[in-house]
């Protein structure tokens, strides 16, 4: 039997008193692997909720099963990508991220690392600030779950990150700072934690790059659902052969370690730009593949577990990605054989994601 270290009963006692009085029920994470289990009044009540409001029920909706037409759980949402483009015999499919709240399945990462503090007593939400480090998507769904969970959040990116991004961000946030540099410059983000740690022990900093709850929550849930997956369209003969991840936080790599665990066969491949080639040559540098690539190996990245890693030129991505978004790009494909509905949703991958789809 698993026994909880409380570490605080008073922060608990606030915490719950908090969701009672702004009737936020927390997910478990066995409901957001399991979605079909959350309970049938919260799914009626989530088709007549907009999947970006910050209604505490979306929290539910922190899973790969969001049907984006009905509002209702669904089937797995995902994207096999035509031999026509890859090239190759292997089946590749990846997990579409889109249909997540903000957009971006790390809204899940993030809601595995502030959770637990929640209902253990580590987190104080009279007093606490959670600060959100990141180059984006993770500080992007750290601000929506402590807005879901009625918690002060704080974010912190690099000055060179979009504009949309910080506008999205003060729309949402209590503070945003702006560090400086790029996608790569992590330690400017850091350095800004610091200086918010030595001004008031109210800042709680949620570093992804050591936050087991960021490849805990990959690991269960991500880990799972393409187990489930693969079962679902696998034919005759078929193996599950590799998981591909770019490294970014260690956080949804952690998911070729459950993977592992139903398949030992299988290889796990980290994908990095050719620009800030870490754990390929030991090297940093700036890029603008965005998610990825932060000049370190994050504490929680168990490399042991890596057996590939795979070095992208980051003009590679952004070439992909215009092909499969601008009008001419997807008429070449059209002509190419690709059908339609399968041209529409090649929209749904990122710069990152294409990253991945070329290693």
């Amino acid at each position: 039997m698993c026994k909880w270290n409380i570490e605080n009963e008073d922060y608990l006692t606030k915490t719950i008193d908090r969701c009672k009085k702004k009737k936020i029920i927390l997910p478990t994470f066995n409901q957001l692997k399991h979605p079909l289990t959350i309970p049938k009044d919260i799914q009626d009540k989530l088709e007549n909720i907009d999947l970006q409001d910050t209604h505490p029920l979306n929290l539910f909706r922190i899973n790969w099963c969001n049907d984006p037409v009905s509002g209702k759980i669904g089937d797995i949402n995902y994207l096999e990508i035509p031999k026509e483009i890859t090239g190759v015999k292997a089946r590749i499919i990846g997990l579409v991220g889109k249909f997540f709240p903000t957009g971006a399945h790390k809204v899940g990462a993030t809601y595995g690392c502030l959770a637990p503090y929640m209902v253990t007593g580590r987190f104080n939400p009279e007093y606490h600030k959670a600060v959100w480090p990141s180059t984006g998507n993770y500080c992007r769904g750290g601000v929506f779950n402590s807005n879901l969970l009625s918690v002060h959040s704080v974010a912190i990116l690099p000055e060179e990150m979009s504009q949309e991004r910080f506008e999205w961000l003060r729309e949402r946030t209590d503070e945003v700072y702006a560090t400086p540099g790029c996608e790569s410059n992590v330690k400017e983000i850091y350095d800004k934690c610091h200086e918010l740690e030595a001004e008031s022990d109210e800042y709680l900093i949620f570093n992804q790059f050591e936050q087991f709850g960021n490849p805990i929550w990959h690991y269960e849930i991500t880990g799972y659902t393409i187990e489930k997956l693969f079962n679902q369209i696998k034919t005759e003969n078929q193996r599950l052969s590799a998981y591909v991840s770019a490294t970014g936080s260690a956080g949804t790599i952690a998911a070729g370690d459950y993977l592992r665990k139903v398949n030992p066969e299988l290889k796990v491949l980290a994908s990095e730009a050719l620009q800030c080639p870490t754990l390929f040559m030991n090297g940093f540098g700036g890029h603008r593949i965005e998610g990825i690539g932060d000049k370190h190996v994050p504490w929680i990245h168990n490399v042991k577990n890596t057996d590939f890693v795979a070095a992208i030129d980051d003009e590679d991505p952004m070439r992909v990605l215009r092909l499969f978004n601008e009008p001419t790009g997807k008429q070449l494909l059209t002509e190419q054989g690709i059908d339609q509905d399968t041209v529409d949703k090649l929209g749904y991958l990122g710069i990152s994601s294409i990253g991945n789809l070329l290693s």
